[in-house]
């Protein structure tokens, strides 16, 4: 059986944090049943693009459009393995699985499991060994500074220019 199905990015302009920013909400709609789920990302309500459903930062839209995009794939799986999906479904799987990292060794954890898929598929291993020397390097830099992990929003040039530095030592 062949159902709808569609994703609608938005934001909830009355539910402004203190900081001014408020969530990305995603609509998940399955044969005309709906189910709303938070993305994790937020931006600034005057950040938001409403006519094209996605934010005017090009690191934040690139985060929505990669949430989307795993979204698409879950649904698809579930479709695959289960024969039917509905929005709650989906919901659930995103939650249970939480497909979108939050902080910056999770979402390399998450880029090597993709890697590996990735490298099994084509047959080459090499990409997939650099990323664990690059994730071990990140970790290093990390518990160096007295932390285990970092949001992702706390990522900024002046962490990259000491990552930079640190791994020329």
């Amino acid at each position: 059986m062949r159902s709808t199905f569609s994703l609608l990015p938005y934001i909830n302009r009355s539910k402004v944090k203190a900081d001014g920013t408020t969530a990305v909400l995603c609509r998940i709609t399955i044969d005309g049943k709906q189910t709303v789920i938070s993305t994790g990302i937020y931006c600034r309500p005057e950040d938001w693009n409403g006519r094209k459903n996605e934010i005017k930062t090009v690191r934040e839209n690139n985060r929505l459009r990669e949430y989307l995009r795993l979204t698409e794939e879950a649904y698809t799986e579930i479709l695959k393995s289960q024969g039917v999906v509905s929005a709650e479904m989906l919901k659930n799987h995103i939650s249970l699985n939480n497909i979108h990292p939050t902080t910056l060794l999770q979402m390399g954890e998450w880029e090597r499991e993709r890697l590996k898929k990735h490298s099994e598929e084509i047959d080459s291993t090499s990409s997939y060994r650099a990323s664990m020397y690059y994730q071990k390097y990140l970790t290093d830099f990390i518990a160096s500074t007295g932390r285990k992990d970092m949001l992702l929003e706390e990522v900024t040039e002046d962490f990259g220019k000491s990552y930079k530095a640190h791994l020329k030592k």
